[in-house]
């Protein structure tokens, strides 16, 4: 089983982006099917990178500006999307 980031299986990665496009990007929701399926183009990969930033801003910073638990998720997910 493949690790990710912040000690996280890739599957954990691919739930999170999930949860957070359905939340915030449901249109663009169609995306998660492409994942794994073939090499996704820069412009998909960006509207789900900047998706999961705004999660990151919002949800994933703690008071002190640095990311919580989520938040250090959330980084992971961007990164791994960087890869797909």
């Amino acid at each position: 089983m493949s690790r990710y980031g912040y000690g996280v299986t890739e599957k954990v990665l691919h739930q999170l982006t999930s949860e957070v496009m359905l939340a915030r990007a449901p249109e663009h929701a169609g995306l998660l099917v492409l994942i794994g399926t073939r090499r996704l183009t820069q412009e998909e990969r960006e509207t789900m990178r900047e998706t999961l930033s705004d999660e990151l801003v919002e949800a994933g910073l703690g008071p002190d500006d640095e990311p919580n638990e989520r938040g250090l998720l959330v980084q992971a997910a961007i990164d791994w999307l960087g890869h797909k």
